[in-house]
């Protein structure tokens, strides 16, 4: 019984270093009880321990006061997570929206992320790989493979992982080099003809082992699942991503060592085209009452719903990138238990996109996008205790160097031009430490906090012709600030199996410089968009139970986000505008939960209930149609409308998001076979900070299946997939194209290819 359970609890780690849910809730919940009352004898069965490095040091996750989800191998693999969305399948305080392009796709953490279509501003949710901070969130949105584990840390982490981390990171780490030799590769083949190949190997590179490495490659290409009745032609489909990494590990001796990985990626898609979802009659392109710019007759034959996958847009769509980076993390081990750790970073990343933001085949914008461009260079230094001691400590330095390059290009009926460039420098360096102290008792006190230091500049060129020709004058270009956060928590331990936390943490996201296509004088005088602070309380149980067979880990939190980043829709100027909108209050309970039912069953039930208020809100557009008494009333000094947007809610924030997963292995004759039964559930978000009211999605769940077999002696295998098994229908995203349909109270949405029943199969050999 132990032995099959062996097998399967690698699911976990292989190391040991507002709205009433659906149904089947309920019915996990029976099978739940029923299982502990008919299984309280295996004694044997037991949830492995989970490692993570939240602390920035090895620790086991039930011992760290930190809201952190785990993600293991298997996980990924049983889940089929192949991108940065999937993740929020499994996390449920994570959500994904996608944008026109990669840069204005986001992931927010407890309803908390920053939107934006500017290089001058970054997320409040970091992305970390292998220990190096990535510069955007952009150069994380290809195709994620070889990963070990992805831990989601929720809520402010600024003072171990610094600037722009406000709502929380995540970390991405990837499989190490290993001393013996060992190898896998897989094809996989599903629907809308999608391929991806697979491979690595890794093993000692020297006869003493000393020196290993790991080598991984991947391709794929899937085709669209949009249709463009303009030329017939199949969108949002990747032609092709491929990659590879490689990772090198040098022992110099029993306490020294070297890992330098480098990494290189490469996509190509026709992405992202938005299909029709209302479009009511007289839609006219700016409103000209011109039947050659009626929307409505062009697109005649598209299907317009809540489902549609129509679109007809005459200008190319694309979204390419390419990136690439080294590193070099270096340890050292003192004899008076302390470790050394330098991590040194290079990484380059390039996008090149266009979209038809007419959204019709009505020759109006030709051209609308460019290429961006960064650099980016970080330095972290960083003594780390190792001992047994009741004192741990980790205290740094950090240095982080960035250059961003916008080079935007917009054409308007082929006459009217727009070339816009901007270069921005970010330079960041920080102190930061973590120090505590356990006692006799149980009980665990700690502190930590950061410093930082901040400088941006900017230069900006445009030439207009016909439109958008305000110039500006010279004005400041150069800005400096800093700032200090710092964290407090207590923890008390019950026995070996149970801890509560409560903790106090800040969080800063850097001031912001809006570099869209409309900067004029009157935006560049707004530089720089005031930083985003966050206040956060949290209270945690972490425990398990049935000697180690139910863990159960609940956090409530309270945040309340002062100068809150987004950005508001400029009419006048046709772009969006970064500001400081106000104050938001995010609150709610998360609940992660994981039951051995079984040698051979594990369940899994996670979920996020929260509330996420506008408290303050200034300079938000009114959405089309909106009127007076519905709110939209005279900025004051301006001749534009706005709304306070208070007691509204943030987009894509679902007040409440559940998973549900049954996991099996066992024998079936000469093999070994493997299943997972998943559902994720959410309430309706809206997608609009305006609070438009035609930019909801309502509530619904997706339910996903695999199921595997491979010989008990290992070698080939197969897995088989089936995501969405109910084809329930969903977006990602809805946009209100607003002026530029004239006012009309039409939109288009982004609609995902897991938005229908698809399948998809698997075979590898391990070696």
């Amino acid at each position: 019984m132990k032995r099959n359970f062996q097998r399967f609890r690698g699911s976990f780690d292989r190391s040991r270093t507002q709205r009433k849910g659906p149904g089947i809730v309920k019915l996990f919940s029976a099978v739940i009880i029923s299982a502990i009352f008919a299984n309280t004898a295996l004694a044997e069965v037991i949830l492995e321990e989970v490692i993570v490095t939240a602390q920035k040091r090895t620790e086991n996750l039930q011992d760290v006061p930190v809201a952190v989800t785990a993600i293991t191998a298997d996980m990924i693999e049983n889940n089929r997570i192949v991108s940065i969305e999937d993740i929020s399948n499994i996390s449920t305080s994570v959500n994904w929206q996608r944008g026109l392009t990669s840069s204005n796709s986001t992931v927010s953490i407890r309803g908390m992320g920053t939107i934006n279509f500017g290089t001058g501003v970054e997320s409040s949710v970091g992305i970390v790989q292998d220990g190096v901070v990535l510069s955007k969130q952009n150069e994380a949105f290809g195709d994620l493979f070889n990963l070990d584990r992805i831990e989601v840390l929720r809520g402010p982490q600024g003072t171990l992982f610094g600037k722009n981390t406000s709502a929380g990171v995540i970390h991405l780490i990837t499989k190490a080099p290993t001393e013996e030799f060992e190898g896998k590769a897989d094809l996989f083949y599903g629907s809308f003809d999608e391929v991806v190949a697979r491979g690595t190997m890794s093993g000692a590179l020297s006869e003493s082992g000393n020196v290993q490495g790991r080598v991984t490659a991947y391709y794929r290409t899937v085709d669209g699942n949009v249709n463009n009745l303009f030329d017939g032609s199949k969108l949002n489909g990747i032609d092709k991503s491929y990659g590879i990494r490689a990772k090198l590990y040098f022992e110099a001796s029993d306490n020294l060592n070297f890992m330098i990985i480098g990494d290189y990626s490469k996509l190509e898609s026709d992405c992202c085209a938005e299909p029709y979802r209302t479009l009511p009659p007289g839609t006219n392109i700016f409103g000209i009452p011109d039947p050659a710019f009626n929307v409505n007759a062009a697109v005649v034959g598209a299907e317009i719903s809540e489902s549609s996958l129509d679109t007809s847009i005459d200008a190319p769509a694309f979204g390419n990138y390419e990136g690439s980076g080294v590193s070099l993390q270096i340890n050292y081990d003192f004899a008076s238990d302390i470790r050394l750790t330098s991590i040194t970073s290079v990484r380059q990343w390039e996008e090149q996109n266009n979209n038809d933001i007419d959204w019709s085949p009505i020759s109006v914008f030709q051209i609308n996008g460019g290429n961006k461009e960064q650099d980016t260079f970080t330095q972290e230094i960083r003594l780390n205790s190792t001992s047994d001691s009741p004192w741990q400590y980790v205290a740094g330095f950090f240095y982080y160097d960035n250059k961003a390059v916008n080079d935007f290009n917009r054409t308007f009926f082929e006459v009217l031009k727009h070339d816009f460039n901007t270069t921005n420098n970010t330079l960041n360096y920080a102190f930061f430490g973590n120090l505590q102290y356990s006692l006799d008792t149980g009980t665990t006190l700690a502190i930590g906090g950061r410093w930082q230091r901040e400088e941006i500049d900017y230069k900006a060129n445009a030439q207009r012709t016909g439109f958008n020709t305000e110039d500006f004058p010279d004005l400041p270009t150069s800005f400096k600030d800093s700032d200090s956060t710092f964290k407090v928590s207590i923890q008390q331990s019950f026995g070996e199996s149970s801890m509560v936390y409560g903790s106090f943490s800040q969080g800063y996201k850097g001031q912001a410089l809006d570099l869209g296509s409309g900067l004029k004088l009157s935006t560049a005088l707004l530089f720089p968009i005031a930083p985003e602070t966050v206040d956060s309380w949290e209270i945690g149980l972490k425990s398990e139970f049935l000697d180690h067979r139910l863990r159960l880990n609940i956090v409530g939190f309270y945040s309340e986000f002062k100068n809150f980043q987004t950005q508001a829709f400029d009419s006048e100027a046709l772009t969006f505008r970064i500001i400081n909108a106000g104050d938001v209050r995010s609150k709610g309970i998360e609940i992660e939960s994981q039951f051995a039912a079984t040698d051979s069953i594990v369940l899994t039930f996670n979920g996020t209930f929260q509330d996420i208020d506008i408290i303050n809100m200034v300079d938000v557009g009114c959405y089309a149609g909106q009127t007076e008494a519905q709110g939209c009333l005279p900025i004051p000094n301006s001749n534009r409308k706005g709304q306070s947007g208070v007691g509204g809610t943030l987009p894509n924030a679902p007040d409440t998001k559940i998973y549900l997963a049954g996991d099996w292995t066992g024998l079936i004759g000469n093999f070994e076979g493997h299943a997972n039964l998943n559902y994720t559930w959410q309430s309706e978000v809206l997608y609009e900070l305006n609070q438009n009211p035609l930019a909801i999605q309502d509530s619904f769940g997706v339910l996903n299946m695999s199921f595997g077999m491979q010989p008990a002696q290992g070698g080939f295998e197969a897995t088989l997939y089936v995501s969405n098994v109910l084809d329930k229908s969903y977006v990602s995203s809805i946009r209100a194209p607003g002026g530029l349909w004239g006012g009309s109270t039409g939109t288009v949405h982004q609609i995902p290819r897991g938005s229908e029943r698809t399948w998809g199969i698997r075979v590898g050999y391990t070696f």
